[in-house]
C-alpha cells in the first residue's frame, strides 16, 4: 500500500497539498470578509457575509425581497446582505441614497449590475451611470410627462378607458381574470404614448408577442445583471438560460422597429413627439438612447400600473369594510360617468389613502435599486459607509417593517387619514416611485391612470372575489418587478341606475 505525504514525494501529494491550499484559502477568506472587512460591524445572516451565493439563490428564485424583510425584523434597520452591499430601511437613508446629499451634493452612483444592458452602446434613461447624461435625457424628455402633457393625452387615456370599461360589462356577471386586462390596457396605453400605436390588447381580447415577451424579459434583465457580479468565469452560467438572452435580444429587436416606424408619423401628443426634433442632434437625444429608454417606459408604464390596479381591487374585495367606504365616496361624488376626469378625482381624499395604502402593501418595485459610495465612503442614515459599498432600500422590506408601520401586513387606509393609532407610522418611508434626480418620470401618469380607473371601476360595477382567487398575493415571486402572479378572478355586476 503507498502510503503519501503532505510533502507530495508520493503519487497522491499532491492532492493534499492543493486541499489544505484551498482550505486555508477559504479559510482566510471567510474570515477576511465576515470578521475583518470595514462592514463586519453591520449585522447580517453569516453565509451572506462571505458569499454573494445566498443572495444569488433568492434573487433568482425570486424570494430576495421577502429574505430581506425577515433579515430587517431580526437584525434591525441596517442589514449586510453581502460581503459589499448593505440595505437599509430608515426615512433618512432614502435622501442619502437617493438623492444628492451634502455636503458633496453629488448622487451615489448606479450599480451597473441592476439590469444588463446593451453591450457598448447606449444605457437609457433608467441604467444611465454617468450624472451629465442622464440628467440630458431627463431634460429632453420631462416635456412629455408634464401637466400640459398630460392635459394633452387625457383624450387618447380616455379612449383607453372606456373600452376597459366595455370589456368589463362584457365580462360582467361571472367571474374573469381582471388584472389580465389591467395588463392588456397599461399595456395599450403606453404603446400609445411610447410608439404612435395600441397595442391592440383590449381590441382583440388578448396578450400579442410584445406582452409575452415583456414577460420573460423583465425578470430576465435582472437576472442577468446579478451574473454580472461574478467573476468572468461564472459567466457561463449564462449558456444554462440562453431563453432568457435570447428573449432580451428579440425585445431590443422589437423596440428597434417600433421606434423606426413611429418617427414616421409625425408630431402628436405623446413621449416621442417631444422630442422627435432632437433625436441625434447636439445635447439632444440619440436614437439609440430614445430606443433603450423606450423599453424601460414600456416596462416601468405598464407592469407597475397593472400591478398596482390588481392590488387594489384585490384588497378592496377582501377588507368589504373598505370597499363599503370607498363605494359611499365615489357614487356620491359623481352623478354620471363622464364627470369622472382626471382633474374630478383629484377631490377623492379616500380613494388615495387607498391607493397610497396599496402601494405600501403590494409595492409594484420589489427588488432592490442599488447604489454605490463612492471611494471616500459617506454618510447614510447617520452611519458610516465604507467606500464601494452597494447600498439599497428594498421597498417590500422597508414598506412591511414593524419598526416603520404599525400592523405592517394589514390593509388599512386610515394610516393616511390620520387616524391616532398610526400617528407612530413612518410615512416618509413610503416612496414607491423613489426621490432625487432619478425618481420616476411617469409618477403623474401613474397615478391619473389609477385613480380615473379605479373610480370608475367602483362607480360602474359591484365587485365579488372569487374563492379561488383568495390569498392571491401569496407564492408571487418579486425580481424587480413581480412574477408568477395567479389570475386575480373577480366577478363584477354593473351598478343599476334609474
Amino acid at each position: 500500500m503507498a502510503i503519501f505525504t503532505i510533502a507530495g514525494l508520493d503519487d497522491y501529494g499532491w492532492v493534499v497539498n492543493v486541499g489544505l491550499g484551498l482550505i486555508a484559502y477559504l479559510a482566510w477568506l471567510i474570515a477576511s470578509r465576515t470578521y475583518f472587512n470595514p462592514l463586519s460591524k453591520y449585522p447580517g445572516p453569516f453565509f451572506w457575509s462571505f458569499s454573494r451565493i445566498p443572495h444569488a439563490f433568492y434573487l433568482v428564485t425570486g424570494r430576495l425581497p421577502f429574505k430581506i424583510a425577515e433579515f430587517h425584523e431580526r437584525y434591525g434597520p441596517i442589514v449586510r446582505i453581502a460581503p459589499d452591499e448593505l440595505v437599509f430601511i430608515q426615512e433618512e437613508a432614502w435622501l442619502d441614497i437617493y438623492g444628492k446629499p451634502q455636503p458633496r451634493n453629488t448622487q451615489l452612483r448606479k450599480d451597473p449590475s441592476v439590469f444588463v444592458t446593451a453591450p457598448d452602446g447606449p444605457k437609457g434613461i433608467l441604467v444611465e451611470p454617468n450624472d451629465e447624461i442622464h440628467a440630458r435625457l431627463r431634460r429632453n424628455l420631462a416635456p412629455g410627462f408634464s401637466d400640459k402633457a398630460l392635459r394633452d393625452q387625457e383624450p387618447l387615456l380616455n379612449k383607453h378607458f372606456d373600452l376597459l370599461m366595455s370589456r368589463f360589462r362584457e365580462k360582467s356577471g361571472k367571474p374573469f381574470d381582471i388584472s389580465q386586462w389591467y395588463e392588456f390596457m397599461t399595456f395599450d396605453i403606453i404603446g400609445d404614448l411610447t410608439f404612435g400605436e395600441s397595442f391592440g390588447c383590449l381590441e382583440s381580447s388578448k396578450a400579442n408577442i410584445w406582452l409575452d415577451t415583456l414577460r420573460v424579459a423583465a425578470p430576465a434583465a435582472t437576472i442577468l445583471g446579478m451574473l454580472s457580479k461574478y467573476p468572468p468565469t461564472l459567466s457561463v452560467l449564462t449558456s444554462l438560460i440562453p431563453m432568457m438572452r435570447r428573449e432580451e435580444q428579440k425585445f431590443r429587436s422589437l423596440t428597434e422597429g417600433k421606434m423606426r416606424h413611429r418617427l414616421t408619423l409625425g408630431q402628436r401628443p405623446d413621449f416621442i413627439g417631444n422630442v422627435q426634433e432632437v433625436i441625434d442632434q447636439p445635447d439632444g437625444i440619440s436614437f439609440r438612447e430614445m430606443q433603450e429608454t423606450a423599453g424601460v417606459l414600456l416596462v416601468a408604464g405598464s407592469d407597475t400600473t397593472a400591478s398596482t390596479l390588481a392590488g387594489v381591487t384585490y384588497y378592496l374585495s377582501t377588507y368589504p369594510k373598505v370597499l363599503t367606504k370607498l363605494t359611499k365616496e365615489i357614487r356620491s361624488a359623481f352623478k354620471d360617468e363622464s364627470e369622472i376626469t382626471a382633474v374630478s378625482v383629484n377631490s377623492l381624499e379616500y380613494m388615495l389613502a387607498v391607493l397610497n395604502e396599496t402601494l405600501r402593501i403590494y409595492p409594484p418595485v420589489s427588488g432592490n435599486t442599488t447604489r454605490i459610495t463612492p471611494p471616500e465612503g459617506g454618510m447614510i442614515a447617520g452611519k458610516w459607509v465604507p467606500g464601494e459599498t452597494s447600498v439599497a432600500i428594498n421597498h417590500w422590506a422597508a414598506f412591511h417593517n414593524s419598526s416603520n408601520f404599525i400592523r405592517p401586513y394589514e390593509f388599512i387606509p386610515e394610516r393616511w387619514l390620520g387616524a391616532p393609532e398610526f400617528n407612530d407610522d413612518k410615512k416618509k418611508v413610503l416612496q414607491p416611485f423613489n426621490v432625487g434626480p432619478r425618481n420616476c418620470l411617469g409618477r403623474n401618469l401613474a397615478y391619473l391612470e389609477m385613480r380615473v380607473v379605479l373610480a370608475r371601476l367602483v362607480w360602474g360595477f359591484d365587485m365579488e372575489i372569487s374563492e379561488e382567487s383568495i390569498g392571491w398575493e401569496k407564492g408571487q415571486t418579486g425580481y424587480m418587478l413581480w412574477s408568477g402572479r395567479k389570475p386575480l378572478m373577480v366577478k363584477l355586476t354593473p351598478v343599476a341606475r334609474d
